[in-house]
């Protein structure tokens, strides 16, 4: 597989969307299988560090993150002929804070006395997970060009090798350094040839860069990048606090309960975000709410109808997927799939946003919601258990459609006087 593999026309948006939420469902299936059989084959210590080192590598990788991927998506939809420069800029950044990150891993490993004998896994882990951060930047480099099918195809190629090298190694030596060695070849291997394929693709995006004057790079982090990286660290901490409410107000029975029916929710999140990926340089690049109605009724629609099937289904479904014991999360359940459509809606309405040059509101608006989040729970968990927590999430989803509502329509005279045309566009599209 190399970059000629993807110079074929682009495919329609509803097979691409299609694509993508295959490649993800098969992604995060490798990933379980993985789990599961690393918890049969290996120790319970073993198993730990598997976790433990997972854990960290998973937050190294957001933190080097932090936005910068979802900014490079917007500057090369809005600009694909920048797309060769603005990929060698950022991927320096990129290079730079994933090395960072590793570095204070490997510096807490071998300083903390109880990770010492086990600093070797978990730096590797560690790297597997920063270098499965670097490949979702060149994800989002592929979305900026309405490429996201080579990034359906790459995450396949990945996930597959993930599979059968982890499972291999399981069977063979069930040791975990060796299954974080097995784990790290398809990632390393898959940036390889995705950063060959990015280039070509950047060269074929545009030649050379418009002439337009420069922006540093610091100054482009303080403007776009940070708040957009604030805006998504406060959304995952309201999107996840409850559990740690339900925990400390009712106890960990009920966050088993409420986390096995919450993971349903969240799984079936794939769908509207197989269709962001997708459409994310459509909404880019829109100077009206066209394209953004276009793309959010259907998904909301969509999301109201698989909520109103699940919702019939809770009754039976929630003991099949799990145990008879969990049938008392099915209320719970349920409200949670009131808040789904929403949730669907929302992610098409926080991309528009952003799309828009609208990363302060963002943050602002998850900051708002964190709050929000904080206080319904605060009045209805102690009293509900986790029916208050599920009512929570719905009451902050109702609040971020609300508020994104009224961004986005005061954002839209901005954007047609020519916020896509003028100097502060041809600034952020270029990063020098």
């Amino acid at each position: 597989m190399d970059e000629r593999s993807f110079r074929n026309p682009k495919l329609p948006s509803a097979l691409l969307i299609a694509y993508k939420t295959f490649a993800d469902l098969a992604a995060k299936g490798s990933l379980l299988v993985v789990t599961v059989l690393a918890a049969r084959r290996l120790t319970v210590e073993a198993f730990g560090i598997f976790s433990l080192g997972s854990t960290l590598g998973w937050m190294a990788a957001v933190a080097t993150d932090f936005g910068i991927q979802l900014h490079v998506a917007r500057v090369v939809a809005r600009r694909p002929e920048t797309a060769a420069s603005v990929l060698r800029s950022w991927l320096r950044v990129r290079w730079a804070t994933a090395a960072g990150a590793l570095a204070v891993v490997a510096i807490a490993a071998f300083a903390a006395a109880p990770l010492r004998p086990y600093a070797v896994p978990v730096i590797l882990f560690a790297l597997v997970y920063v270098c499965s951060g670097l490949v979702e930047f060149l994800h989002y480099f592929y979305r900026g060009l309405s490429r996201s099918d080579v990034e359906s195809t790459l995450t396949l190629a990945q996930r597959a090798g993930t599979l059968v090298f982890g499972a291999a190694a399981l069977v063979w030596r069930p040791d975990v350094t060796t299954l974080a060695i097995a784990m790290l070849v398809p990632v390393a291997a898959t940036f390889a040839v995705s950063l060959r394929i990015a280039r070509s693709q950047a060269r074929a995006a545009g030649a050379r860069p418009a002439p337009l004057a420069s922006e540093p790079l610091p100054r482009a982090f303080r403007r776009d990048v940070w708040p957009i990286g604030a805006g998504i660290v406060l959304s995952a901490i309201y999107f996840r606090v409850d559990v740690l409410l339900v925990q400390i107000w009712v106890g960990t029975d009920a966050v088993g309960l409420y986390n096995a029916v919450y993971r349903l929710v969240e799984a079936l999140r794939l769908v509207p975000a197989a269709a962001m990926a997708v459409m994310l340089p459509s909404l880019c690049r829109a100077t009206t709410l066209g394209p953004l109605a276009r793309v959010a009724a259907p998904l909301t629609c969509v999301a109201a109808a698989m909520a109103a099937v699940l919702w019939l289904a809770a009754g039976a479904l929630v003991p099949a997927i799990y145990q008879p014991r969990y049938a008392a999360a099915v209320p719970a359940f349920r409200i949670l799939l009131l808040s789904f459509p929403l949730m669907s809606l929302n992610m098409a309405l926080t991309h528009q946003l952003v799309g828009w040059d609208g990363q302060r509101a963002f943050a602002a608006l998850c900051a708002a919601a964190l709050v929000v989040n904080l206080a319904v729970n605060a009045r209805l968990v102690p009293e509900l258990s986790i029916d208050g927590a599920a009512w929570a999430t719905l009451a902050t989803e109702v609040f971020l459609t609300t508020g994104c509502a009224v961004a986005l329509w005061t954002a839209r005279g901005r954007v047609r006087r020519g916020l896509h045309t003028g100097s502060a566009i041809a600034e952020s599209a270029t990063t020098g």
